[in-house]
């Protein structure tokens, strides 16, 4: 997570506030879903690179799943935890 510090003019405070006053949110409030919703709509203009899964891997990734889903998984909090095993 990335946090940004911004300094506003009046005008500028004054104008995001009356859009999230359509919404009842704050100043901190409006400004994560201005950027939020901006920040989706250029992901959702770009096209992005897909890649195809070989069918082997997705076999394993199935079969991974159903044993997660069936308690055959093991939580790990620590990365020496794994010595635990």
């Amino acid at each position: 997570m990335t946090k940004v510090q911004l300094t506003l003019t009046d005008q500028e405070v004054q104008a995001i506030s009356v859009i999230g006053s359509k919404y009842g949110y704050t100043l901190t409030k409006t400004l994560k879903f201005i950027v939020g919703r901006e920040a989706a709509q250029i992901i959702d203009d770009t096209n992005l690179p897909t890649f195809e899964m070989s069918q082997d891997n997705e076999i394993r990734g199935i079969r991974t799943l159903k044993e997660h889903r069936s308690g055959k998984t093991v939580k790990l909090d620590k990365p020496f935890d794994i010595g635990l095993l």
